[in-house]
């Protein structure tokens, strides 16, 4: 079972964000092939995450980050190709980019505030998190 779908199923039994999170769990259960069921399970955001989503090019942010946060990038296409940026300043701090569908991190260590422009063929999500 998906770490995300146990986080998912807990936050139903303490009554959180139900309406939202039973729909988002339908949507999954409904899916017939494995692959795709599971994918879209690990696509729902993890409770306590920061989370932004958008289709072809788009900014994600400002979000502030006051200690070590995992970012995830996920493309749902052929191409993305995002840069986080120092909010403050606007320089590269680190490139990012995934080939075809699916997801890849960076370990943000050092505080500050940022946004993340993304280029990308189709849907993408990002997502901030505990590391």
């Amino acid at each position: 079972m998906s770490g995300r779908l146990v986080i998912w199923l807990a936050i139903l039994a303490a009554g959180g964000a139900a309406a939202a999170a039973q729909a988002d769990l339908a949507a999954c259960r409904a899916l017939p092939d494995d692959a795709a069921r599971l994918a879209c399970y690990d696509a729902l955001p993890l409770p306590g995450a920061t989370a932004f989503q958008g289709k072809g090019s788009g900014m994600a942010g400002p979000f502030t980050v006051t200690g070590p946060r995992t970012l995830g990038f996920a493309s749902d296409d052929a191409i993305l190709v995002a840069y986080l940026l120092d909010d403050a300043t606007g320089a590269v701090v680190q490139n990012l980019h995934h080939g075809g569908a699916g997801m890849g991190h960076f370990l943000i260590e050092t505080p500050g505030t940022y946004r993340v422009q993304v280029n990308a063929s189709g849907g993408w999500r990002i997502e901030l998190s505990a590391p």
